[in-house]
């Protein structure tokens, strides 16, 4: 947040740099000098006994030059800078973004069923990914992404789900080429620049390990990861709470599940993952209780 132009570092801005690289940088315009500039703003001028906020060269606060209140004005200073650029924030790619996500995320939830708890199936293999992408070790900016390509990885039915109802005779096409919707969804997303890096994730949830699965067929390590782990997710949330001619007439238990997890590692499944997820669910530690 702080851009300094000070020959000599202050204690002030020595608190500054710590207070900011705590933080996300949010803002690069704060200038820090000793001397009043008009070309410079929002300006921050260090004197000996006071500390002054100039913006668009008229005064804007006056603080004591003291130690003890160097956090307050930290505090100040941030809200000031902040509130300036929110202006700018409407049209920034972050904001676009958000708001794009956003809206395809609420439209894949409404299409789903709930649970007891009020989650949808995306919700719920969303909270299972985060859980698996810690045990990975992934970051926090990593994690934001695995659960937001969890949360979009069946966007694609939006449009399949409309040509069932009000085309009856692609039933039967749709029937035929379940792999409709991760193409579908791949082309949705493409669409939308915001949205690029999830592609592959969407494009790739239902490849398999042994590279028998679809749309293009890629085995082992070509598959990207997070498909990889929303295709173990997503499958044990189908096999808790689906009926399907797949696997019988009702949902399996989750030890029934777990089982039929466990025998498709190294062919469905990365084995790697299979162990990782077989871990989180049969541990009973407070992690496997509380999902984020």
């Amino acid at each position: 947040m702080v851009c300094k132009v000070m020959k000599e570092k202050d204690a002030l801005v020595e608190r500054f740099e710590k207070l900011c690289s705590a933080e996300e940088p949010v803002s690069t315009n704060l200038f820090i000098t000793d001397t009043f500039r008009e070309d410079l703003s929002p300006l921050l001028v260090v004197k000996k006994n006071s500390v002054e906020l100039y913006d668009s060269g008229k005064l804007v606060a006056q603080f004591v030059n003291e130690p003890s209140v160097y956090d307050s004005i930290w505090t100040f200073v941030k809200s000031f800078v902040d509130k300036e650029d929110a202006k700018s924030a409407l049209t920034s790619y972050r904001f676009a973004r958000k708001i794009v996500s956003g809206i395809l995320q609420a439209m894949v939830v409404l299409m789903e069923v709930e649970d007891k708890q009020g989650f949808s199936h995306s919700q719920r293999v969303a909270r299972l990914c985060v859980r698996v992408g810690k045990k990975l070790g992934l970051s926090s900016n990593e994690l934001n992404l695995l659960r937001e390509c969890a949360m979009l990885h069946d966007v694609g039915k939006i449009g399949i789900e409309q040509l069932m109802m009000y085309t009856p005779t692609r039933i039967r096409i749709f029937e035929n080429m379940p792999q409709d919707h991760t193409v579908m969804g791949a082309v949705y997303l493409s669409s939308i620049e915001y949205l690029w890096d999830i592609v592959p994730a969407v494009r790739s949830h239902h490849e398999r390990w042994d590279g028998k699965g679809y749309p293009d067929g890629l085995k082992g390590e070509e598959i990207p990861l997070f498909a990889r782990i929303i295709g173990i997710c997503d499958y044990f949330d189908e096999l808790t709470h689906f009926v399907t001619s797949e696997w019988g007439t009702g949902p399996k238990t989750e030890s029934e599940a777990l089982t039929m997890i466990e025998a498709q590692s190294g062919k469905m499944f990365d084995p790697r993952l299979v162990e990782i997820f077989l871990q989180m669910k049969r541990s009973k530690d407070s992690d496997d209780c509380v999902e984020e």
